[in-house]
C-alpha cells in the first residue's frame, strides 16, 4: 500500500498551516486536501514518485494515481470523520445503477484504489483554537467482501457489514451514495498535524 515519506508528510504539514494562516476557522477541505497531497509528492524529489492528478477530476477508479519503480498506486483520496472508534468515510455515489444491488456489489469489491485519508478534529480551549489532522490509511481490501443478498433495508438505507467489521451504508436519497465506517483497528495513522 502507497504512503507518503516523512519528507511528503512534511511538505503537507506546511501546505496546512499556509491554508490556516490565510482561513482561521474552519478545516482543510477534502478537494483541498487533494492539491496539497499532490504537491507534497511532488516536493519529495529524492522519492522519484511521479504523480498523475486531473484537477476537478472525477474517475471512479482513482483521485490521484502515484508510479514508484514501475508500480502504480491508485489513491482515492478522502477526508473522513473519526468517531465511536470508527473512521466514517463517503464514497461515490453509485446512482447510474439504478439500485441495482448485484451491481453495486460488484462495483464495490472491484474497488482497485487504496484510501489516503486525513480526518480532521477542532479543539477548543482556554488556549485558543488547534485544528488536528491525522494522515491515515485504508487498504482496499478492507472494503470488500459483499454479498448482494446480506443488504439489510434500515430505514430509508440498506446496510452491510463485511467479515472485516467495516460496515457500508447505501443511501437512495443521496443517489445512491456508499458511506464506510472502518474499525479504527483496521486504519494506519501518521502521527496528528496539530495547528494553532
Amino acid at each position: 500500500m502507497y504512503r507518503l515519506t516523512p519528507r511528503m508528510l512534511q511538505h503537507f504539514e506546511q501546505g496546512l498551516r499556509k491554508f490556516h494562516d490565510l482561513f482561521s476557522g474552519g478545516r482543510c477541505l477534502g478537494w483541498q486536501q487533494e492539491e496539497l497531497i499532490v504537491g507534497a509528492i511532488k516536493a519529495d524529489t529524492q522519492a522519484q514518485h511521479h504523480v498523475f492528478w486531473k484537477e476537478g477530476g472525477h474517475d471512479d477508479e482513482a483521485d490521484i494515481q502515484v508510479r514508484t519503480n514501475g508500480d502504480t498506486h491508485p489513491l482515492q483520496i478522502k477526508s473522513g470523520k473519526v468517531a465511536g472508534g470508527k473512521l466514517t468515510l463517503s464514497g461515490h455515489r453509485l446512482g447510474r445503477f439504478n439500485g441495482d444491488l448485484r451491481r453495486i456489489t460488484d462495483y464495490l469489491n472491484a474497488n482497485s484504489a487504496n484510501i489516503l485519508t486525513v480526518p480532521y478534529e477542532k479543539k477548543d480551549d482556554a488556549n485558543g483554537r488547534t485544528h488536528a489532522y491525522t494522515v491515515s490509511y485504508v487498504d482496499t481490501q478492507r472494503l470488500t467482501g459483499l454479498r448482494a443478498d446480506k443488504w439489510k433495508k434500515v430505514g430509508a438505507s440498506y446496510k452491510q457489514t463485511n467479515a472485516h467489521g467495516v460496515e457500508f451504508t447505501l443511501s437512495p436519497s443521496m443517489s445512491w451514495q456508499v458511506w464506510w465506517r472502518v474499525p479504527l483497528s483496521l486504519v494506519e495513522e501518521s502521527p496528528t498535524i496539530s495547528i494553532r
